[in-house]
């Protein structure tokens, strides 16, 4: 009787470790995950090693919009991933003039940038271009040192694995990311 017991006891931790572990993963692949940040290039929306949940599903549910903050795969370097902002979507004229960003010829007003006083934001200068369908045009919000699509260019959708939804680290900082 014992014997029996200690059978059936056993069944059921393994069957609850396997469900747990299953829907961890069906979590972690296709709703949310937690992503660490690395290096400046979003400073000050997103300091170095500062932690984040990032939305998977919500790439699903729906659109890229212009400033989302997304994770993707480095361009040149799949297993390596980077975060950015959403400047330019499929279909848009992207140009940048003395560092200010224009979209269809339009200067675009960008809030979450600090006023910029450096000879490198300044001076930064990217002939038109149309963004393919299907690609968009990321940046770093501290331009100075962000390696973006200024660089290697626009990037495909399906590059893009998450979308930046909330800091739980630093727990001075904690709450949603805008």
């Amino acid at each position: 009787m014992k014997k029996r017991k200690f059978k059936q006891y056993i069944k059921y931790i393994v069957v609850n470790i396997l469900s747990a572990a299953i829907l961890s993963l069906l979590l972690i692949n296709y709703v949310a995950s937690a992503y660490r940040i690395k290096g400046n290039s979003m400073n000050s929306v997103l300091m170095d090693r500062e932690r984040i949940i990032i939305s998977k599903i919500a790439l699903s549910l729906g659109k890229i919009k212009r400033f989302d903050i997304v994770v993707l795969h480095k361009p040149n370097e799949p297993k390596k991933s980077i975060i950015k902002r959403v400047i330019g979507l499929p279909g848009e004229t992207i140009e940048i003039r003395e560092g200010d960003v224009y979209i269809d010829n339009k200067k675009l007003f960008q809030p979450f940038l600090k006023p910029r006083n450096d000879f490198i934001s300044r001076s930064d200068n990217m002939p038109a271009m149309v963004i393919r369908d299907g690609y968009y045009f990321v940046m770093g919000d501290n331009r100075a040192v962000s390696h973006d699509s200024r660089s290697f260019g626009p990037v495909p959708g399906d590059s893009v694995f998450g979308k930046t939804f909330f800091r739980y680290w630093p727990l001075s900082r904690m709450g949603k990311v805008k």
